[in-house]
This record gives structure tokens, sequence and C-alpha cells, in this order.
């Protein structure tokens, strides 16, 4: 029951480990990466701070959390869509979970408050294990083929753009 009662806290040890693997042996998606979720909690511990009664809730919905998991689903889908890595995409689909639960919450009346905290928390665990798993990859194939490209590259022309233009009507 004790790790129950602790879990933010080791879930909070096991990201600042990621980070500072990240910054040590990761590529720019992993600093980058790491620094949204890090940057995601740091909001969210400063907000559960400062915070009064649920003065920032609108229909049951927490503006704030919500704000900080749009950002981060910005944020991690920009890496996703752009890193030369396959685990972001894994840790932008949970995003999605987190952001999409807020709209459960307005849509469903009657939702149940534990429903509502399973879509919004369990996420972060599974962007924490897709990370990890990240990180030990991106280590493997450093260490296997030596430095590859952080980002996708993407020309300007594909091979249908070099092909005769049709004449302007």
């Amino acid at each position: 029951m004790l790790i129950w009662a602790a879990r933010a806290y080791l879930q909070y040890g096991v990201l600042l480990l990621f980070v500072l693997v990240a910054w040590r042996r990761g590529g720019v998606p992993e600093r980058v990466l790491s620094g949204i979720m890090l940057g995601m909690v740091v909001a969210d511990r400063i907000y559960h701070m400062g915070r009064g009664a649920d003065l920032l809730v609108y229909h049951g919905i927490d503006v704030v959390h919500l704000a900080i998991d749009t950002s981060g689903l910005l944020g991690i889908g920009y890496v996703a869509l752009h890193a030369n890595r396959f685990y972001p995409l894994w840790i932008g689909g949970a995003q999605i979970i987190a952001f999409s639960s807020h709209f459960y919450r307005l849509g469903i009346i009657d939702v149940h408050k534990t429903a509502y905290q399973v879509m919004a928390i369990i996420p972060s665990y599974v962007q924490l294990v897709a990370m990890g798993l990240g990180l030990v990859c991106h280590v493997w194939r450093q260490r296997k083929r030596g430095n590859y490209p952080s980002w996708r590259r993407y020309s300007g022309r594909s091979s249908v753009s070099g092909a005769r233009s049709l004449p302007a009507v």
C-alpha cells in the first residue's frame, strides 16, 4: 500500500531519470520529448500548489489540465511526425487519449469520476514505458550502427513532381 501512496513520486523519479539519460545519451527527439514530458509535470505541480477551490473548472473540465494536455499534444505530435524513431508515435497516441478524456467528461454528464481519472492519468504511465523503451532502443541502435539522423528527411520533390506538368488552362 505504501507504493500505491507514493506512486506519483515514483513516477516523477523515473521521469527525471529518463530526462537525465535523454540529455546524456539521447538525440534531439529524446531531449525534446523528455523536456515536454517534464514540462507538463512541472506545470501540473505548480498548478496544484497554487490552486484554490477548483476555480478553473468549466462543466467538470479542469481548464488548466486541458491546456497542459493540449500543449503536450502539440509538442509531442510534432516530434512524433518528424522524428526518425517509432516510439514517439506511442507517446503521442497516449497523449491523444489523455487529451480526449477532457471532452469525454464534457460529452457525458454522468461519467464516473474514476473513469475520467483513468483516461487522464494512465496514459502518462504508457508514455513512461514508451520513453524508457525508446531510450534503450536508441542507445542500442547508436552502438550498433553509429550516429544516425534524428529527423526524417523530406525532399521538396517527389517522383511524381519530376513528371511533366499539365499545361495551364
